[in-house]
């Protein structure tokens, strides 16, 4: 579970819409953000996310 793995996620969501609908439908939840980060080939832990909200929020 890396923080590289979910910069890679958060670019490469930027730029699908599809990717983005599926994060706006996880309405804040770290657990569904790294489920759908998996789901796209992406491996981090809500817990990466948690923190990279809070240096990036």
């Amino acid at each position: 579970m890396s923080m590289k793995q979910l910069e890679t996620f958060l670019a490469k969501a930027s730029g699908n819409d599809d990717i983005r609908r599926e994060l706006d439908q996880c309405d804040g939840d770290t657990i569904c953000v790294a489920k759908v980060g998996l789901r796209h080939g992406h491996k981090f832990s809500a817990a990466n996310y948690s923190r990279w909200q809070r240096e990036h929020g």
